[in-house]
């Protein structure tokens, strides 16, 4: 596969260095000499626009879970030339730097991964400020606080590997894991466990050896099969897909990651299961039990790596180095979802936050496909450690599910379905364990209304790193831009 680089990225970036339009525009005069022409350089606007496009933007704080300290992160604003025309694959709806296995897109979409510039930890109380030493060259990414509030981990993206750190809150004090490159490719690549003490990441496998070379003859004719079946698909799917055998043996080579455990106080690494092509990584709240699904064969050339086949497992740490696996569904390739709909089987996994390892997710009703008229879209589904019991249903959403919120009572949650034909969002509270109780609707309203949107539920953590809703007594809070005919902006409140 031909490596690509992002010009479509190169105008702001221009911009950035002082590139004027017209400079763009104008052909080159003729120089005698390569020297002369690479001398020239790109034209600069004047000094004082100059400045103004340079001076940096205010940071940006990350708060820890426990409110006494933050980090101050300042943003590199505009990327280099150099990290701009940096060669990239296009490898399943992922674009890969093959040099160091780091991502070449943002979270929210393509682009360039950001780079932090500073860190400076503040002591919240008094408003000491400690500046945080990042190694030269740094390109940090967003720091990870532990539930506890001691300790942050960050990965940096260097020339030849994404490295991971481990800063200490109470010193300031940063350390790199030795051998530690992580596999950011399809994410969930750094996280906490429970205990707050150990990190569960994705790393680059060992001793992997240079990627596949591209074949100079093609061992054979690209064939792809059609069984006549009817299915959509949309030109937003089919972005960077797979195109031949050896796409597929590149996504292969750097998907490929070795799950493993870091201990932040030593820094020792230990591989946990074997090398495979792991997306979703999550821990239980009780630090045994692990989520993993993982990417199977046969690959599609018209879709993204997240409609591949699929192994979801669950995976019991407790006899380490063995691992007991519990098989929770083999997913198979989802090419034919309908748009704007979803793949059939389940989906949507998620661990309830208020149970040592229950797992919950949706399965869809309708074929997947909005447009068809049913009594429920989805039914959820809940299993239990040790999982060796047939999972249970626990309620019907008449609409598409979209999520559930754990409150700080065991057995209540806020569920949420969608309308995808009225554009139509409804939130109940349930009582998970009572299937005789009848489900509470507090929001009932249109998407589009921005005035009346109530915010989204403010959430904290537990001491295991869970999530639940912040409470005070049976009031919940909700956090949103707000907006109203007199103002955009509008507090918090709270709802019984």
């Amino acid at each position: 596969m031909a490596i690509k680089s992002p010009l479509t990225c190169l105008w702001v970036t221009l911009l950035a260095a002082g590139v004027t339009s017209a400079a763009m525009a104008a052909p080159a005069a003729p120089t005698s000499t390569p020297a002369a022409s690479s001398a020239a350089g790109y034209s600069q606007p004047p000094k004082n626009i100059l400045d103004v496009m340079r001076a940096p933007s205010p940071p940006m704080p990350v708060l820890s879970p426990t409110h006494d300290r933050m980090l101050l992160v300042s943003w590199q604003d505009y990327p280099s030339i150099s990290r701009v025309a940096a060669p990239f694959l296009r490898l399943a709806g992922v674009r890969v730097e093959p040099k160091n296995h780091s991502k070449h897109d943002t979270p929210g979409g393509y682009g360039i991964t950001p780079c932090a510039s500073s860190f400076e930890l503040v002591h919240v109380p008094d408003g000491a400020q400690t500046r945080i030493a990042l190694p030269a060259d740094a390109c940090p990414g967003r720091p990870l606080w532990s539930a506890d509030g001691k300790r942050f981990a960050f990965e940096n993206i260097t020339a030849d590997s994404v490295d991971l750190w481990v800063g200490d809150a109470s010193s300031g004090a940063i350390r790199r894991v030795p051998g530690a490159h992580l596999n950011p490719m399809l994410e969930d690549q750094l996280q906490w466990m429970p205990d707050q003490k150990t990190l569960l990441v994705k790393l680059v496998p060992a001793r992997m050896g240079p990627p596949p070379p591209e074949p100079v003859i093609p061992a054979g004719p690209s064939i792809q099969e059609s069984d006549g079946g009817k299915g959509q698909s949309s030109t937003y799917e089919n972005r960077d897909t797979l195109g031949n055998q050896h796409d597929e043996d590149l996504f292969d080579y750097y998907a490929a990651a070795q799950l493993a455990l870091v201990d932040a106080g030593s820094l020792a690494v230990t591989p946990v299961g074997a090398v495979g092509r792991y997306e979703t990584v999550e821990a239980a709240p009780d630090g045994r039990h692990v989520l993993v699904s993982a990417i199977r064969k046969p690959y599609s050339y018209v879709t993204t790596f997240d409609r591949f086949p699929h192994q979801v497992e669950v995976w019991d740490l407790a006899k380490r180095p063995s691992i007991a696996v519990h098989q929770i569904a083999s997913l198979p390739l989802a090419d034919r979802v309908p748009i704007g709909g979803v793949a059939l089987g389940p989906r949507d996994f998620t661990w309830r936050s208020t149970d040592p390892a229950t797992l919950i997710w949706a399965e869809a009703l309708d074929g997947g496909d909005w447009k068809v008229k049913v009594p429920a879209r989805d039914k959820l589904m809940l299993s239990k450690a040790p999982f060796d019991a047939a999972p249970l249903e626990f309620t019907r959403t008449e609409q598409r599910y979209v999520g559930i919120s754990w409150t700080e009572h065991p057995d209540l949650a806020l569920l949420t379905d969608y309308d995808f034909n009225r554009h139509w969002r409804r939130s109940f509270l349930i009582n998970v364990d009572d299937a005789q109780q009848k489900p509470r609707l507090l929001w009932d309203l249109s998407t589009d209304e921005k005035y009346a949107n109530p915010g989204s539920p403010v959430r904290r953590l537990l001491p295991n790193g869970a999530a639940v809703l912040r409470q005070d007594g049976d009031a919940i809070f909700l956090s949103g831009a707000g907006a109203s005919p007199r103002a955009t902006v509008r507090s918090s409140t709270s709802s019984t």
